[in-house]
Parts: C-alpha cells; structure tokens; sequence
C-alpha cells in the first residue's frame, strides 16, 4: 500500500510541473503587434499641423507673435489628449505599430506638450522601455528627458534645449555633468554635444541671416568638435 501511495504522490507532481510548464510557454508568448496604417496616416496629419505652427508666424499671423503662441498652444493641448488616448490603448506606439516616421511623429508633439510636464514624464518612461528594446528612436530619450528637466527648472543632462547668445551661436543654460555628457549621448546613439551645438548654431544662422548680417556676423560661430575614441 506504501508503495502505490508513493508512486502516485510521484505521477502527481510530475503531471503539476508538466502543468506549470505549459503555462509558463503560454504566459513568454508574446503577442505579435499589427502594423497601423491608419494611426500612423493620423500622427502623420496631425504632426504637420504641429510642425507648420512650430515655426515662425504666417499667413494672417504673421508678425504676430503673441496670436501665434495662442494657437500654438491650443493646437498642442487638442493634440495631447489624442496622444493620450494612443497610450491609454496602446502603451508607447514603436516602430512596430506605427513606423519610424510614426514613432517619431508621436513623439515630437509630445515634445511640444510643455504645458504638462508630468504628461511628458509619463510618457518619456514607457519611451525608455520601448527603446531598450529598439523599438523607439534612442535620441528621443535624450531629447524629450532634457525636456521635462528644462520644464521642471533642473539642469539638462543630453544638452538638447539651446539658447542663442549674440553672436547666434547655441549654448546650454544649465548642464549637469558637464564632462561625461558625450559619454550620455553616445549611448543613446546621438552625436557629439559640439556637433549638435553646431547644427543648431547653422540653422539659426540660415533663418537669421538678414538680422545677423547687420550685426556683423557674416558667418556661423561654431565649436571645435572634439577627437572621437
């Protein structure tokens, strides 16, 4: 009788493990995400509208700053409650769900969003999670943590939110960690903080030429872009 006992206690414990195994193969599936074709021709129009009041006043705004800033505004907050809404069903859109120019399309508006910054941070978590797992654009970290520092009052930690000195040239306000900051943006796969300095430094000076012309400046001020290991 103990040994039928025995065995019995044997084959129920095998059969649990073999239970429990199968269901753990169930639970590592993951879900295959299907591509959105329409959410992504969706961000695509809104990110256009975004990107056309990004700029500088047109139309029966131009020279108009203060109406332009208005609708700016009000422009992004219509757009944040749709991003919200993306989140609240899909989590953070990678490329799997909507492309690069998606993911990238979802992004820059939340960007613009500066009016909630705690939006931005919860966003700027699950944007981490999906680019540990190269399924966002790594610089977007970057960008979007300097963001919510800049609008939190702390100090940046990529050096992506610039101001422009007289000579229209990009600097950083307020930068933590000053030395180690290539070593941040290395790893996110972002150019040297010279280099983008100097980007940002071109381009003002092509949208400024005219004014900076007067001023003396016939050139770009740029930085010196440090030797690369």
């Amino acid at each position: 009788m103990r040994k039928i006992v025995k065995t019995s206690w044997v084959c129920l414990v095998v059969f649990v493990l073999v239970i429990g195994c199968d269901k753990r193969k169930e639970n590592s599936k993951v879900e295959k995400v299907q591509f959105n074709q329409k959410l992504a021709d969706k961000l695509a129009k809104m990110t256009e509208i975004d990107q056309y009041y990004a700029g500088i006043p047109q139309g029966k705004y131009e020279g108009n700053w203060e109406a332009w800033y208005v609708v700016r505004d009000s422009i992004s907050r219509v757009h944040k409650e749709v991003l919200d809404s993306v989140i609240k069903i899909h989590g953070y859109p990678g490329y799997d769900l909507i492309g690069k120019s998606g993911e990238s399309d979802f992004w820059v508006m939340v960007q613009h969003a500066d009016f909630d910054p705690d939006f931005q941070t919860e966003v700027l978590l699950l944007l981490k999670e999906q680019v540990a797992k190269k399924n966002a654009d790594g610089a977007h970290v970057g960008l979007l943590t300097d963001r919510v520092r800049k609008n939190t009052n702390k100090p940046q930690l990529y050096g992506t939110q610039v101001s422009y000195n007289k000579f229209g040239q990009a600097y950083i306000e307020a930068l933590e960690d000053s030395i180690n900051v290539n070593k941040r943006r290395q790893l996110l796969g972002m150019e040297t903080l010279q280099a983008y300095l100097n980007g940002m430094t071109e381009n003002h000076y092509r949208m400024n030429k005219e004014y900076l012309n007067k001023e003396g400046i016939t050139e770009p001020k740029l930085y010196p872009i440090p030797e690369t290991k």
